[in-house]
Formats: C-alpha cells, structure tokens, sequence
C-alpha cells in the first residue's frame, strides 16, 4: 500500500503497549484520524520531540485496510511544535480543553475545512495572546457554529425582543436559543446568566473574521458567564461530562 503525506494537528495523545503511541490528530483532508506510530516510546530519530500534544506535523503514513482500523504512521516532520502551550499551566490547560471539545464533536474520517482553519487559529492565538480565556470562548463560540448547533444570541427565543438593558438572558440549551426572564423566569434562575454586554460581544464575535477575533475585548465576568452558558448548553447536546471541564474552570476563578 502507497505511502501517503498530510498535515496537522495532535489532539491527543496515548501509550500504547510498551514501546508504541496512539496519536489523534486532525488534518485538512482527512479529518479526525487516529494512527499507530511505532516504536515511538524509543525513537531515537523518526519521532523523537514531534508526537506532542497541540504540535503542526507532516505526517507520513499508510492508510488501514479495514476503513474501522488505525492509520500506521511512519514517520512524522516537525512544522510547529507551539512550545508555550505545553510551558504554561493556563495555555495547557486551555488547549486541552478546545482539543477536548473538537474530539467530542467530530467524527473519524470526515473533514471540515472550517474546523482545521479554526483550530490553527486557536492554538496559534493561545500561543501569542496573554489572556487564553478569551480564546477558549471564542474558539467554543465558533466551534458550535460550524458544526450547525449556533448559538442565537442577538433576542429572545420566545417573544423575539432584542437583547436589551433591564432584562436577564438565560441560553436555553434545548433550542440554542435566549429565553428572557419575563418570558422564563425559571430558566434565567436555573441556566447561567448572561448580561447584555457579554451577548453583544458574543454575537459580534460570530460574526467577525478569524484573523480579526483577538482584537475583541471581553471582561472576566464576561468570560465566566460565557464559559459557564457555552458549557452548560454543550453539555445539553453531548450528553456526557467534559473531562477537561475542572481544570478549565478553577482557571476562569483563578483569571486576572
């Protein structure tokens, strides 16, 4: 079988058996990919500092016979290793959380180009920017957009009145949708609240270009609420815990 070549990112890592590796990595053309990379525990050459998590490889590799079986990689090109996410415990943490996140939405073998463009641009972002909060709120933010499950942040679902001053927002996980608090009461008291000017920075980071998203400005009020209601609603749609959901939260109560 011909040796193939693509780029990416690792998402995640794994041992396997005494001297092999499972990397999870997402590419372009192939989407969520899972390979066996052999003898990477010992290499000394092939894969050596490269199998890490977050890092930009080329990969070269052959694809499984069965299309349920593991890709053999055989070898592995270094093209951004983003060392300070793997140097500090708040960019770490951060990464492994949207890592975690593109993993539980995505399946194997089923690219989006929109995914790979948004994730380089996370993990460069986080790489540059001093506040990797904001970037995990955004990255949540467009996240749920490309895979059909956007938030509708700018009114209420149910009366259909803009987000305005004097009214508290509740994101309603079944719909996607605002509930105001004099249409729902309960679910402004149950879901995590979110003030007028948190939605009007979410709903203008919908819509502004990738390139263009750091230059926004969110408060750390604004980054918990939004975290909490991102989380809140994701967890309505998975149906299942988000593992790196700690960490990332004893990082927003610990944020400056």
């Amino acid at each position: 079988m011909n040796t193939c070549s693509t780029c990416g990112f690792v998402v995640r890592i794994a041992e396997h058996s005494e001297s092999d590796k499972l990397v999870t990595f997402y590419s372009p053309e192939l989407g969520r990919i899972t390979g066996i990379a052999k003898g990477a525990q010992s290499s000394k050459k092939r894969f050596v500092n490269k199998l890490e998590p977050f890092s930009h490889l080329r990969l070269l590799y052959r694809p499984p016979r069965d299309p349920a079986g593991l890709y053999f990689i055989s070898e592995a090109e270094l093209l951004c290793a983003h060392l300070p996410l793997r140097m500090d415990f708040r960019r770490y943490a951060a990464a492994m959380h949207l890592c975690e996140l593109l993993l539980r939405f995505t399946r194997e073998n089923d690219p989006d180009p929109r995914l790979y463009a948004l994730l380089q641009w996370a993990l460069t972002a986080l790489c540059a920017d001093k506040a990797p909060q904001k970037i995990m709120v955004f990255f949540h933010l467009r996240l749920l957009a490309a895979i059909g499950y956007r938030p509708e942040l700018d009114q209420c679902g149910l009366c259909g009145q803009p987000v305005s001053p004097g009214h508290a927002y509740a994101l309603a996980p079944g719909g996607g949708s605002l509930a105001c608090n004099a249409c729902n009461p309960l679910a402004a008291r149950v879901s995590p609240r979110l003030s007028v000017q948190t939605l009007r920075l979410l709903a203008s980071a919908q819509s502004t270009a990738l390139e263009r998203l750091t230059r926004l400005q969110i408060s750390r009020q604004g980054v918990i609420e939004a975290m909490d209601a991102l989380h809140y609603y994701t967890l309505h749609l998975l149906q299942q815990d988000i593992h790196s959901w700690t960490a990332t939260r004893s990082l927003l109560a610990g944020a400056s």
